[in-house]
């Protein structure tokens, strides 16, 4: 059976249960994992069964992996049995957790008027339990590094610029004490939605703060991030990266995430910077969009298979 007539039968099934029953047998990669980049999925974009996307990133040896949803729950929340599985299954995989995914500081800044309904993830007094639970998960899953974000954005993020790095500089204290470094991601809905607005924010934050450097968040804010963005951004300082595909209109209007192999992003002039500048971090593709003729698995591992054969052609032809 070739591996699309597979894929097309599989999509009968659930995502989680077919790729628990088959992802053992068979080999999704077309284009295996390259020694030369640290690269990861988020797994729940692959399923919310964490040991059904585990075999699947097994199949490409891809050896990290980004926790975020696990079994239908924020990793935040999960009971002490699950952190205790999800720890035997990374090491059952022998693949490793780049980054504890939250949602520390998605809230609104106290006082503001946000440009979306701000809705928070967790209300703003919880922002230091939820950071205290992160910090439990990252030590027993083997990684120093928990995401972050900046506060849902209002219409001029530089007003309150010195409040939001008030705010991450109490949050860079209790994860020091713990050993934990926190990577800011640039995400368009917060007040860091560029990769300036990044750059500009590590500047004044402690050597514990880092960079979750998304290169697609920016083009829904009109910024081109590489090389536009990238060269205003210390490569030391980035930890993390969220890799993608995205496609806009003229003037950066009604953009859409793509596979990453397609779209606007040029991503293997980036992945050939981050060659260049040796780039020590992890990264991870994000498949947040569905394509309504395929199933989520046959989604993220189209947009896998994308990722890997630009990361090939990068290497090849530096």
């Amino acid at each position: 059976m070739n591996r699309r007539k597979f894929l097309k039968t599989a999509g009968l099934l659930s995502s989680a249960a077919w790729a628990m029953e088959n992802a053992a047998s068979f080999s999704f990669a077309a284009v295996l994992a390259p020694k030369q980049f640290k690269v990861g999925v988020i797994s729940d974009g692959l399923s919310q069964d964490f040991e059904a996307a585990l075999k699947i990133l097994k199949s490409y040896n891809v050896r990290w992996v980004e926790i975020r949803k696990v079994w239908n729950t924020y990793n935040t929340e999960a009971s002490l049995e699950q952190i205790r599985r999800i720890k035997d299954l990374l090491d059952q995989y022998q693949i490793r957790c780049s980054q504890v995914d939250t949602a520390l500081f998605k809230c609104s800044l106290p006082g503001t008027k946000t440009l979306g309904a701000g809705t928070p993830v967790y209300p703003y007094d919880q922002q230091m339990d939820l950071l205290q639970r992160a910090i439990e998960r990252a030590h027993a899953w083997g990684t120093d590094r928990v995401r972050i974000f900046t506060f849902w954005r209002v219409a001029d993020p530089t007003a309150i610029f010195n409040r939001i790095s008030d705010e991450v500089h109490k949050a860079a204290e209790v994860a020091k004490s713990a050993g934990i470094r926190l990577t800011i991601e640039n995400e368009d809905a917060t007040n860091v939605g560029t990769v300036q607005e990044l750059s500009k924010m590590l500047a004044v934050l402690p050597s514990n703060v880092g960079a979750n450097y998304d290169i697609g968040n920016g083009f829904w804010l009109g910024e081109v991030s590489y090389p536009d963005g990238y060269k205003h951004l210390d490569p030391k300082r980035i930890w993390n990266m969220h890799l993608k595909g995205a496609q806009c209109g003229p003037n950066f209007k009604d953009c859409k995430e793509t596979f990453p192999d397609e779209g606007q992003i040029d991503l293997r002039g980036q992945l050939q910077a981050l060659l260049r500048d040796g780039y020590e971090g992890t990264m991870s593709l994000e498949c947040e969009f569905r394509d309504p003729h395929l199933t989520q698995v046959e989604t993220t591992t189209r947009s896998l298979d994308g990722l890997l054969k630009v990361m090939a052609q990068a290497i090849a032809q530096r």
